[in-house]
Formats: structure tokens, sequence, C-alpha cells
């Protein structure tokens, strides 16, 4: 999807495996901790999506760790969702 702008996938520890995007890792890295509360604080399986001034940050935890999605706000939210739900994530 042309409107994701960076990618994040992160053990629940904060610990960062992948990143995609121009942002860099210390720049995200900030925000890492915050994303990682919000996760804590909701239902074990629930998708947060937070509205941002320039777009969208979606938080989806898979098994022990966590999907980080940036997104402009031209963004398909719906199609987002399902494409992030639709993914086979290894264990």
């Amino acid at each position: 999807m042309d409107e994701v702008e960076t990618v994040h996938f992160l053990e629940k520890d904060g610990f960062l495996i992948y990143a995609y995007g121009d942002e860099a890792v210390e720049d995200a890295s900030g925000n890492i901790t915050r994303w990682q509360t919000l996760i804590e604080t909701a239902e074990e399986k629930a998708t947060i999506t937070l509205v941002m001034e320039h777009g969208y940050v979606i938080l989806q935890p898979v098994g022990n760790r966590i999907l980080v999605v940036k997104c402009t706000r031209s963004t398909n939210l719906g199609a987002l969702r399902t494409t992030i739900r639709q993914v086979h994530w290894p264990s």
C-alpha cells in the first residue's frame, strides 16, 4: 500500500526486529515505549488505531510481538486492517 509510511515489528520488551520506511530507528525509539504502554492496556488481541495530526498509527499484537504501521490520512483503514489480519504470521 502506497499510503504506508513506516512499519516496525517489535518484541513485547521493545526490541526492534524489523523496520521499514524513511523514519530513522532513533526517531522511532522514543515512541516505542508509548506504543508498548498502549498495547499493554488494551485487550490481548485488540487492534489500536491512533489518529495523529498527519496520519494514523495502527498497533497490532501478533503473538508475542507488536506490529506498528504508520500511514497517511488518505489510507483506507479497513483495507489496511484486512491486509494485516490476512497475513500468516509465523510463531
